[in-house]
């Protein structure tokens, strides 16, 4: 189990993530949301790992506030955050908006079969991966 302090001035929780590929660790910023099913990384970031749309597995049809587009489906080697590793993981890659100061979102399916606790009066997050 890892805690971590997040700023409750944000308005967002905002994890540091590491995200493996071909052996290359890139340190990412990306807000904690359970209500997204899925783990979101813009495609800036996506680049600057070294994925392009030529390495996606798929074509996603998404819901965005804006309506109904297409995002990348990518399987990366390795995402580390709060403590917890998942490995050959889905991701979605998808614009994000040049002033949104952080690099995606880390879904619902990040939080599989773990217990998330979000403490607001300590400004803490931790998350205990049941199988440990």
């Amino acid at each position: 189990m890892k805690k971590e302090k997040f700023n409750i001035e944000d308005k967002a929780i905002i994890v540091s993530v590491d995200v493996e590929a071909d052996g290359i660790i890139t340190k990412l910023d990306l807000i904690v949301d359970t209500g997204t099913q899925e783990t979101l990384i813009c495609e800036t970031a996506m680049r600057r790992i070294g994925y392009v749309c030529a390495n996606s597995i798929a074509d996603v049809p998404i819901q965005t506030v804006g309506g109904r587009t297409i995002a990348y489906r990518y399987v990366i080697d390795k995402i580390v955050a709060l403590g917890v590793q998942r490995s050959d993981f889905n991701v979605i890659s998808h614009l994000m908006p040049d002033d949104a100061g952080v690099d995606g979102l880390l879904g619902l399916d990040f939080f599989e079969n773990t217990v998330l606790t979000i403490d607001f009066k300590r400004a803490e997050i931790k998350i205990e991966n049941q199988y440990d």
